[in-house]
């Protein structure tokens, strides 16, 4: 008998083995859990071997064997089949990994500029370490398709239904992000790996620990850190500072005027006493004669020979030592930041600040330093791309109409620190404003804007920080607290899952359109909006069970997992714990984010245009992410977990769901036709609308974002020539209600000569294209676009700017 030969799918030929057809069929019989039918499996080997042998010039190829057994299969046991079709689905699905994770281990070896190796801005992918990281990134998220997540929510992230972030990281069972309570890791002191810090003495040691804890616990979660109050928690340091240079000039001048030779344990009496006095005495931060004569006063008292004008220069003296040794902890505070690596792959620090309500003196002068070493930038003037910069604005603290408008009227004067306002750190938030025109720090934060209020809040409280809202840079937002207190402070984000939007829209719309093929455009699209809503929900349940998942697998991590962040009570609680206890319920403090991307673009699907000026589509996405609060709020009922809406800050989301989406539903103008989906609720980056239309447009979506959010405006020019314009737009944030905002505007520098402004094509000075081009890509900075994946890049190219 002739031999029979079959065709494999890499096109090669092999001899035609009815065993193995048997072998799967067989299999698909024990999948229903019904005895195999070995007379009916011969029948279908039989048939299929007739047919190969009808004409022996065609070689039947595997997937035309699989569908002559589907086929046979559904006509003799349809049950049987469909288990057949799950098992070839299965194994065609495990082959496709296979070949798609050798191509993308390729590429990582090749150092493509590929979105796997662009996936973070913030990461060198292309060094050794940075391959390292990549390669085991790739491996982790296959090992958790593999084995960690049910089968319903793998198939839901690979079909593009949603994304699960994060979930390189998913096997180690760590959470994203945290906010630290500084003054409680201080005043204790901390331990590290290799021994214990105790509490800083300097504003130098202070900021110098900062970084550290930064760093320490960069490596326990795959997210940022944040510094929720960081002129509160630096203030101390200040302190320390100023009285220290006031004890030593006091000590010199005294012995000066004494002419005494002193023994060292009289000398070491005498630190001992003057510091006493000085905590009794409490100094203040001024360098006014008023207060020299209130510390000549006390000297005088305790038996100090020196004169009215001799406390005066110490009183001066120590006061600029102080603030030089502020500035100088400042600027390198930043450049500790920008320049300390942590994970692998020459990762900076994702690093957030939060600041500007702490009024004391000792507080404003951190923030005033920070402020001007951010403007001063770098080592050769570069501007720092971490930490990302908070300023909270506050009524009654550092803002008021009457001073804004005070300050227009005087805005030159202002800048200079010339006119006198009524709030305390109104002059903070000028400056503020400065940095952010030159250096695209700091954002703003609306302490006001009603869902961020607290009403434990309470001007007279010196830890009232632990009420105000912080947020990380990138929009995470950790507020409200089911398990606790309402505060940002040693909380953070658990994991977030984003749904797929436009894909929804994509379907609802097909949907009525086959339902009702005659229906007029109004009711079609009234249909598509009802399916669209529907699938939302059902989404966004969907999401709400794979977070519940995660939280209940991360919650079986042990503290010896995250030794810093637990042992010294990072995340707050984590320090009752044994090395080797579950975290447990330690971590339901924290968050549970749904996300959402493409909101625009799903809107195009079902109107033809976005929400910039169809009300009725403003409306539906509207009403869609209500219902995913309504989701997440049955959620929180039913776990007593602390569920949000979170408006997704996609980097290398924003092109995936769109590569998935042009693939399975072709091109549609408005939705599939450019390389990214745009963010979130956001209009589009191509509207052109105005700086207060885009603010009043999107402000509403930040009410219902509660995991977090934020509304940029695109900025034409230099915008350091026009500070006071950043002013009004920080307004218009505030009276909108915006909960977090930000303000961009281009950056970019000459590498070959160094020349900084908006540079087109070629640097106006030297004409080298050899341009660094600053932007921002989610809520933080990056130093080139080169670092961006193609999707980010092509969405940055289409930013108009706002007027």
């Amino acid at each position: 008998m002739t031999s029979l030969f079959i065709v494999k799918r890499d096109g090669k030929e092999q001899p035609f083995e009815a065993s193995k057809i048997r072998q799967a069929i067989a299999k698909a019989y024990r999948a229903g859990g019904v005895q195999e039918n070995t007379d009916k499996i011969n029948q279908i080997v039989s048939h299929i071997e007739g047919v190969a042998r009808q004409d022996l010039s065609h070689k039947l190829a595997v997937e035309e064997i699989q569908d002559l057994v589907e086929s046979l299969l559904m006509s003799t046991d349809p049950y049987i089949a469909k288990k057949y079709i799950l098992y070839r689905e299965h194994r065609t699905i495990e082959r496709e990994k296979k070949t798609s994770l050798k191509h993308t281990m390729d590429g990582i070896v090749s150092i493509e500029k590929n979105d796997t190796n662009l996936g973070n801005a913030n990461m060198s992918a292309h060094t050794p370490a940075g391959q390292m990281m990549t390669f085991a990134s790739e491996i982790t998220k296959d090992y958790t398709h593999k084995f960690l997540l049910a089968p319903a929510y793998s198939r839901a992230h690979r079909d593009g239904y949603i994304h699960i972030h994060d979930l390189d990281y998913y096997p180690t069972k760590t959470t994203t992000c945290v906010q630290y309570d500084l003054e409680d890791i201080f005043e204790r002191g901390f331990k590290t790996k290799n021994g214990s810090v105790r509490t800083p003495q300097s504003i130098r040691s202070y900021a110098t620990l900062a970084t550290i804890v930064f760093q320490t616990n960069q490596n326990e979660q795959h997210g940022g850190q944040s510094i929720p109050a960081f002129d509160f928690f630096m203030a101390p340091g200040v302190r320390k500072s100023f009285r220290k240079y006031l004890q030593n000039n006091i000590i010199f001048l005294d012995d000066l005027n004494q002419d005494a030779d002193l023994d060292e344990k009289t000398i070491k009496s005498k630190q001992e006493k003057i510091k006493s006095e000085l905590n009794e005495f409490n100094p203040q931060l001024l360098r006014t004669e008023a207060e020299a004569q209130r510390l000549h006063e006390m000297l005088s008292k305790n038996g100090y020979k020196i004169s009215l004008q001799e406390t005066k220069h110490l009183l001066y003296k120590s006061y600029d030592a102080t603030r030089k040794e502020t500035h100088q902890a400042m600027e390198g505070f930043i450049h500790n930041l920008n320049t300390m690596h942590s994970r692998g792959g020459n990762q900076v620090v994702f690093s957030s600040i939060n600041y500007g309500t702490d009024t004391s003196l000792e507080g404003r002068m951190v923030i005033r330093q920070l402020l001007i070493a951010t403007q001063e930038g770098l080592g050769q003037g570069e501007v720092p791309i971490f930490p990302i910069q908070i300023f909270k604005v506050k009524e009654g603290i550092n803002y008021s109409d009457e001073d804004y408008e005070l300050c227009m009227k005087n805005f030159d004067k202002a800048l200079k620190g010339e006119v006198q306002f009524k709030t305390p750190n109104f002059d903070l938030l000028v400056l503020s404003c400065q940095a952010t025109a030159k250096a695209l720090f700091p954002n703003f934060l609306f302490l006001d804007t009603p869902f961020n209020k607290n009403e434990l809040w309470k001007a007279d409280d010196p830890k009232r920080y632990l009420y105000e809202i912080a947020t990380m840079g990138c929009r995470t937002r950790v507020f409200e607290n089911l398990r606790g207190v309402k505060s940002s402070v040693g909380r953070g984000n658990l994991s977030f899952t984003s749904i797929n939007l436009p894909r929804l829209a994509i379907e609802a719309m097909r949907e009525a359109e086959e339902y009702c093929p005659d229906g007029t455009k109004e009711r079609l699209r009234e249909d598509a909006r009802e399916i669209f809503l529907q699938k939302v929900k059902r989404m966004a349940c969907l999401a709400a069970d794979q977070l519940h998942d995660r939280f209940l697998y991360q919650r079986t991590a042990l503290a010896r997992q995250f030794p810093f962040m637990m042992s010294n009570d990072v995340w707050k609680g984590g320090s009752k714990l044994n090395p080797n206890d579950e975290v447990g319920d330690v971590i339901a403090s924290g968050t549970l984010g749904i996300g959402f991307i493409g909101g625009h673009n799903a809107m195009v699907a079902i109107y033809g245009e976005g929400h910039a000026h169809n009300k009725a589509a403003w409306n539906t996405l509207y009403d869609a992410i209500m219902e995913i609060n309504k989701v997440a709020d049955s959620y929180k009922k039913k776990y007593n977990l602390n569920y949000s809406v979170l408006a997704t800050p996609a980097e290398g989301l924003s092109g995936r769901f769109t590569k998935m989406d042009r693939k399975r539903f072709g091109i549609i103008p408005g939705v599939t036709d450019l390389d990214y989906y745009v963010n979130s609720f956001h209009i589009d980056v191509r509207e052109p609308v105005s700086i207060v239309e885009k603010i009043k447009l999107e402000a509403p979506f930040h009410a219902i974002c509660r995991g977090g959010h934020i509304t940029y405006v695109e900025l034409d020019g230099e915008a350091k020539k026009n500070v006071s314009v950043m002013l009004k737009i920080v307004k218009a944030m505030k009276d909108a209600n915006i909960g977090y905002g930000s303000i961009n505007h281009p950056v970019d520098t000459c590498q070959s000569c160094g020349y900084r402004g908006v540079i087109y094509s070629k640097c106006p000075v030297c004409q080298s294209e050899k341009i660094a081009r600053l932007r921002r890509i989610t809520g933080y900075l990056t130093g080139s676009l080169e670092t961006w994946n193609s999707a980010k890049q092509a969405e940055e190219h289409d930013r108009v700017k706002h007027h």
